[in-house]
């Protein structure tokens, strides 16, 4: 398996640019919960960012990840994700997500919020079959927008995710939606801490089986220029037999 060698690598390479803070309130994928907003890292930025998530389910063994990722702000309003997710019980996954497979993303902002225009953005991925028992490239896309109204913010997530070759009764295609709102803790006397809270719906892995539906909340803390704290914790009440009972994060990320 090369995916953590590729990665680590990779930070190697980008180690020398230039210090640069890092914003606790630019929301990335699962940092600390499912769900993004519509802003790309600055130019220039580089983020290093790595979380332990653990999977409760009602049936079967908890299931823990580790997700390194590498975040580089390569252009104006355009940021390239390298990730690589390792779990657990690796022969027993369906599903798009395998143990070990490489994604490579790509987020673009369309605009910045205006009085009457939400900020918009598109993600695309793709899922290299790098990982354990992983066969084909399967590919993602997501509609993302982030609304202010004063201080909170709403945040919708609408992706599509396309299996390059499904396996038995996996599904060759899924859809997830996510509805979140943030909103800074302490404000305007200090600006350390965002609250994220958000429900979801996505179809399940396997086919003829209900979606998978939960509710999640998490922090992020700032506790320097450079470096940002998160957790998180939710449930799945809806979906399958071996749905989430409790899900949870504990991450954090470097600014260079």
């Amino acid at each position: 398996m090369q995916l953590i060698p590729s990665l680590v690598i990779a930070l190697v390479a980008l180690w020398p640019a230039i210090g640069s803070a890092l914003d606790h309130d630019n929301l990335d994928p699962n940092r600390p919960i499912g769900m993004e907003d519509a802003y790309a890292i600055p130019k220039g930025e580089i983020g290093m960012e790595g979380g332990v998530r653990f999977n409760d389910r009602r049936e079967g063994r908890t299931r823990v990840t580790f997700q390194p990722q590498i975040i580089y702000g390569a252009f104006d309003n355009a940021q390239i994700e390298l990730q690589g997710d390792l779990m657990t019980e690796p022969n027993t996954l369906v599903g798009a997500n395998k143990s070990g497979d490489l994604h490579v993303g790509v987020l673009y902002n369309f605009n910045t919020e205006t009085m009457n225009i939400p900020a918009l953005a598109i993600r695309a991925e793709v899922d290299l079959p790098t990982g354990l028992n992983s066969r084909g490239v399967d590919s993602q896309l997501t509609g993302i927008m982030t609304r202010s109204f004063e201080r909170l913010r709403v945040h919708l997530n609408v992706g599509y995710t396309v299996l390059g070759s499904p396996q038995g009764q996996e599904r060759p295609g899924a859809y997830r939606a996510v509805a979140a709102v943030s909103y800074p803790l302490g404000y305007p006397t200090s600006f350390r801490d965002t609250l994220i809270a958000n429900v979801y719906t996505r179809q399940s892995d396997l086919r003829g089986q209900r979606n998978n539906t939960g509710v999640e909340i998490g922090l992020r803390h700032q506790l320097t220029s450079r470096i940002v704290l998160d957790g998180g914790i939710g449930t799945e009440f809806l979906g399958p037999t071996d749905r989430a009972a409790l899900l949870g994060t504990v991450g954090l990320s470097l600014g260079f």
